[in-house]
């Protein structure tokens, strides 16, 4: 049985009718942590109820929290705390990895699983890597962690994610092939030492991209999320265009992938685009 379909069987006597396809259909759980995203505000006060049958049907779970998503670069999202134990730090474990997070300062998104387990198959060795929206790791640590050849430069700006990230890289034991720098990766960025960047964030400005261009050695891949319409086909040239006559660089090639959906009319994608200075 699906979890609406227990959520209904559990609460059809305790809520309104017309409530009951309101319910929440899916849930993440990272470590033990369940996460809602955006419960419809019609079921305010069967919330708790909710959270609690979550942790009876689910032995991973021990919190349920609400987490709303931000879109700023510093990625703090609004939480609250449905039920369970009243926590937000927990220790979240995949592809080998080990995350050290807070969901009450920073985003991670079950989502990008697939986006993780991607990168780790197409990495080849000795590559050299620049994330230059690294958080708490969430796209780069795996890489390292699984391809004990791989270099690893993590920009971050966020001072708390930051220390997350540095907790994580010992956590992990790759300290000596993971290099943390905190601040704004349109100033720190380093420049001629990667055959990736990977640019995990929505509303890149110009200045990163270039700084992205300037971080490649001879050629390379940049990785490029980016929002877009549902059954559109944002077009990746036009956004790099105003780079490639600035900067001495060729596009030899451009694949757009889907990520995952983002909200009912929006996708989270990524534009793998492969440059030859």
């Amino acid at each position: 049985m699906r979890f609406k379909e227990k959520l209904q069987k559990s609460l059809k006597d305790k809520i309104d009718p017309q409530l009951l396809n309101k319910l929440p259909s899916s849930y993440a759980v990272l470590g033990d942590i369940a996460i809602f995203h955006r419960i419809d505000e019609r079921l305010l006060e069967h919330k708790k109820i909710i959270g609690e049958i979550l942790i009876e049907i689910d032995p991973r779970v021990k919190t349920v929290i609400e987490q709303i998503e931000t879109r700023t670069e510093f990625r703090r999202p609004e939480v609250r705390h449905i039920a369970g134990e009243k926590k937000t730090k927990t220790v979240h474990k995949e592809f080998n990895t080990k995350f050290k997070i807070d969901l009450n300062t920073i985003t991670f998104s079950p989502g990008n699983k697939g986006e993780r387990g991607h990168l780790i198959k197409i990495i080849k060795e000795n590559e050299v890597i620049c994330d230059m929206f690294a958080c708490v790791g969430n796209l780069s640590l795996p890489i390292v962690v699984n391809n004990p050849s791989v270099t690893i430069y993590g920009i971050e700006i966020n001072k708390e994610a930051y220390d997350y990230l540095t907790k994580n890289i010992v956590l992990n034991r790759v300290e000596k092939r993971y290099h943390s720098i905190l601040g704004d990766n349109r100033i720190v960025t380093p420049k001629n030492v990667a055959t990736r960047v990977i640019m995990g964030f929505f509303g890149i400005d110009k200045k990163q991209f270039e700084n992205a261009v300037e971080a490649i050695k001879q050629e390379g891949w940049i990785h490029y999320h980016y929002i877009d319409s549902r059954g559109s086909s944002i077009q990746i040239e036009e956004i790099v265009s105003e780079t490639t006559k600035l900067m001495n660089f060729k596009i030899e090639q451009i694949n757009t992938r889907r990520i995952k959906k983002f909200s009912p009319r929006l996708e989270h994608k990524c534009a793998d685009i492969k440059i030859r200075k």
